[in-house]
């Protein structure tokens, strides 16, 4: 194990030590003036939403697609957006779309499925989030890898039994 992995487990002892954890890959920088324009129309709309201003931020969202309608990360970050405002489907519209068009590859698409499985825990299917915040973990997303643990079946038989040895004991 690297030190950066034993430095990573002192750091975060409930993280799963995996040896299978990857490097997160970045998307691929804009290669066109439009990509350049949309990705600016998108740090507007994830400021305006971090500020509450929601109505504004889907506004700037939509200019950015409008202008680059293939970037998976303007999909995957309105769906953030959508996600806050209570709007589910459209959100999970824009999730598949984010992980369509970035092939599951890169940064959105480890958060794209770890969005998908937070909104799958919501509607009660742990199987579907744990294999999509494993597919996450796969890309190198440790909150992911944290949460594909606590559903790991196997793991939640050990802590079952942990804990009713533990409770035997007191």
């Amino acid at each position: 194990m690297s030190d950066d992995r034993v430095l990573e487990h002192i750091l975060n002892p409930s993280a799963p030590v995996s040896a299978n954890l990857a490097r997160i890959e970045n998307d691929p920088a804009p290669t066109s003036q439009q990509e350049v324009e949309a990705k600016q129309y998108e740090v507007a709309a994830v400021n305006l939403a971090e500020a509450g201003k929601y109505d504004d931020s889907l506004a700037e969202f939509n200019k950015a697609i409008d202008v680059a309608p293939n970037l998976a990360s303007l999909y995957n970050n309105r769906a953030q957006l959508y996600r806050l405002q209570g709007r589910n489907e459209e959100a999970l519209s824009d999730i598949e779309t984010a992980l369509r068009l970035s092939g599951g590859k890169g940064k959105t698409a480890m958060q794209a499925y770890s969005q998908r499985g937070l909104m799958e825990m919501l509607n009660k299917n742990e199987e579907a989030a744990r294999l999509d915040f494993e597919r996450s973990a796969e890309l190198g997303g440790k909150f992911a890898a944290c949460q594909a643990a606590k559903l790991n079946p196997y793991a939640k038989m050990c802590n079952q039994m942990l804990e009713k040895a533990m409770q035997e004991l007191q």
